[in-house]
Formats: C-alpha cells, sequence, structure tokens
C-alpha cells in the first residue's frame, strides 16, 4: 500500500488493543479520521453498527474502498472543513490518528463539535497528548488543556513507541480518551470571553498573568481581587475553574488592533 502524507500505519497487536480500551458496541457508529490502512477500521467495524472514514487522499480512498468491510463508508475529504454532522448521527463516537501537523486545528475543531459526539479515542504526538491531558501546574498544561478539561474528562489510555507502526515514526505517540460533558464542567457566562482571556493568559508563559493580561484589560488589580485569584501567578497555574471564575468577572477585552 502507498503511504500518501507521511502515514505511519499501527501494527496489528497495538491496534488489538487500541480498540480494546475504545470498546466498541454493536450499536455504535464511529466517524473516523484518518483510516489509513484500515487496522483499526476494520476492527472497529467488525464490532459496531458502523465507521464513516474520513480520508484526504484520492489515491488512497478508491483502494480503501475496494478492501473495506460492507459497514464502512469510505470519504475523501479535509477533516478540517467538512461538516461532520451531514456524515454521522448524533451519538456517534470519534476516533483516528492525527496528522502531526494539523493535530491542534482539528483538536479544536473536535470541541466544536462536542455536543455531536459522546466520546473520542485521538491518536497523537506523545507530547500534544500530554498537553491535551495536563493538569495545572505542569509544564505541558495550555491552552488546549483548559479548553478540554471545561468540556470533557481526558486522559492518556495508550502510549505508543515507534516500533509500533509501520513505517517507525521519529516520535513517540499517545492515545487520548475524550468523554464529553453534557455541558461546561464550570458555570461559563460568555465562552467566547473565556477562550479570549484564557488565550491571552498564555501569550508568554514565563509572565505573570496579570503582564499577559494588562493590556487587553483595565484596572486589573480590582478584578483579580473580586474573582480572589492572586494576579503575580502564572497562567499555567490556574484552574479551570479559576480561569471560568476571572472571566465572569472582568469586563469586555480592548481591542488591541483599534488602540492608537
Amino acid at each position: 500500500m502507498p503511504r500518501p502524507f507521511g502515514q505511519h500505519f499501527l501494527r496489528p497487536e497495538p491496534a488489538h488493543d487500541l480498540v480494546d480500551l475504545i470498546d466498541p458496541r454493536p450499536e455504535d457508529t464511529f466517524l473516523e479520521i484518518g483510516p489509513g490502512a484500515l487496522a483499526i477500521t476494520s476492527l472497529l467495524a467488525a464490532r459496531c453498527r458502523a465507521v464513516v472514514a474520513i480520508e484526504i487522499d484520492r489515491r488512497l480512498v478508491e483502494e480503501l474502498k475496494g478492501r473495506a468491510p460492507s459497514n464502512v463508508t469510505v470519504i475523501e475529504g479535509d477533516a478540517l472543513e467538512m461538516d461532520y454532522r451531514s456524515l454521522v448521527p448524533k451519538g456517534s463516537r470519534l476516533a483516528g490518528n492525527l496528522p502531526y501537523a494539523i493535530s491542534s486545528p482539528l483538536l479544536r475543531r473536535f470541541l466544536d463539535h462536542r455536543d455531536y459526539f459522546t466520546d473520542a479515542h485521538l491518536m497523537l504526538q506523545k507530547e500534544v497528548a500530554e498537553r491535551v491531558a495536563s493538569p495545572p501546574g505542569s509544564k505541558a498544561y495550555g491552552i488546549l488543556s483548559v479548553f478540554y478539561a471545561l468540556w470533557a474528562d481526558v486522559s492518556i489510555v495508550q502510549r505508543l513507541k515507534p516500533r509500533d507502526f509501520n513505517p517507525p515514526p521519529k516520535v513517540d505517540s499517545a492515545v487520548i480518551r475524550c468523554r464529553f460533558l453534557r455541558g461546561p464542567r464550570h458555570p461559563v457566562q460568555s465562552v467566547p470571553a473565556l477562550e479570549a482571556l484564557v488565550r491571552a493568559s498564555f501569550t508568554q508563559r514565563r509572565r505573570t498573568i496579570e503582564n499577559n493580561l494588562r493590556l487587553r484589560y483595565p484596572d486589573l488589580k480590582h478584578y483579580f481581587k473580586l474573582a480572589g485569584i492572586s494576579e503575580v501567578r502564572r497562567a499555567e497555574t490556574l484552574t479551570v475553574a479559576e480561569f471560568a471564575r476571572l472571566a465572569e468577572v472582568l469586563p469586555a477585552p480592548v481591542d488591541l488592533a483599534k488602540t492608537p
């Protein structure tokens, strides 16, 4: 089989282990991103109702259609642009071996569909997986950590070495399990305001949160006091609950593009 887009195909043994962790049920429908050589796809299909697999490479799509089980639909397209809601029913499950180069935008896109999927099992570069699953206080804790912690229970369920793939990549990989919540973990008045706050807070990790925010929000010390948070802390130490509390009391940020 050709190896388009630099794909690294999962070997049979770790593929079986992963599908056992996913635990597909007969009534499940899966949306899979990047079916590769069908190692995971075929195992899922044997235990669930249906799999819809998105593959971006046109040369590979026709071959996969000829080899896929009857309950697998292979669709050519870009997972960053496709309308997932038109492909699978609400309550479906998500799985994928995410391309390293676009894993972050895909992870953000999955959060935009958090109300549509019950869970996700996503294979990522180890460092990215650790970033998503990281708790406050960790060096890996960042924007994706906060966003996913707000909307899902996240854990690393499988770690993979280069030898688990053919051909072996140059990096270690890991699989995260995301069980999406029905609502935010903590009360949020405005999701866009919270997201803007989190992004600004991590502008420069070594700075205090006050220094990262002071150009965007007026009278910061007052609002930190209202939220019960010390302004000299760094963003990586704040919990999701603290970010939500701070977003609730802060005024609208200053638009720096319009500042003379």
